[in-house]
């Protein structure tokens, strides 16, 4: 009787804690857009027509195609379905789509699915800079080469300095880190990895330093 107390015990405390990590499961490390859609299988523009449930733990999403900016020829054959899977909850790191609406998206090909994660890029069309629009129709693919750090903003002179000119600098708030995600793309020239300058790009720092610079002055 002893034994199968402390057994129950154990099934209790196993579905405790698993429960638990069922909870806390998703966590997602800082990404830029471009990092995002330099380790994708496939990187669309698609407006989602139906949710699909799939079983207790994925839904799938049947979508139409608008544009294709990145693929491979497994990610071409599971993309002529037209679904896209994802876990059925946050938790998992399920993505959350409205149905009518058009998103750019990003995902990985596993056993000949098209599946997407909430860590990916899930980015209602309509709210795109025309700059990452322009990185994914062509200047993402070019910076490849490079890798984006997401960079602690009191630290980026040590981490750059030891990055050998390889990596560009995705600077922490109050570091510029919209304008380096909304406006920045990083690509290489013959000094090394840098951020390409941009008319938006400049005019966002700029907005930037000036808030900076009021916050400071406000400051005892």
């Amino acid at each position: 009787m002893g034994r199968l107390l402390i057994w129950m015990h154990f099934l209790l405390l196993t579905v405790l804690l698993a429960s638990v990590q069922k909870a806390t499961a998703c966590s997602c490390a800082q990404a830029h857009p471009q990092t995002k859609f330099c380790e994708s299988d496939f990187v669309v523009v698609v407006r989602v027509k139906k949710v699909l449930p799939v079983n207790d733990y994925e839904i799938a999403y049947k979508v139409k195609i608008n544009r294709v900016f990145k693929s491979n020829p497994k990610a071409d054959m599971a993309l002529m379905q037209n679904l896209l899977r994802t876990p059925s909850t946050d938790s998992m790191c399920g993505v959350t789509l409205n149905v009518g609406d058009t998103y750019v998206l990003n995902g990985r090909i596993v056993s000949g699915k098209a599946l997407i994660s909430n860590c990916g890029l899930s980015i209602r069309w309509a709210d795109t800079t025309t700059r990452q629009r322009k990185g994914l129709r062509q200047l993402y693919q070019q910076g490849c080469v490079c890798d984006i750090l997401y960079t602690h903003w009191r630290r980026k002179g040590a981490v750059l300095e030891s990055s050998g000119g390889k990596n560009c600098l995705w600077e922490s708030t109050p570091g510029p880190q919209d304008c380096q995600e909304k406006y920045g793309v990083c690509m290489a020239s013959f000094s090394g990895c840098s951020w390409v300058p941009s008319v938006p790009y400049k005019n966002c720092i700029k907005e930037y330093q000036r808030k900076r610079e009021q916050q400071r002055s406000r400051e005892p």
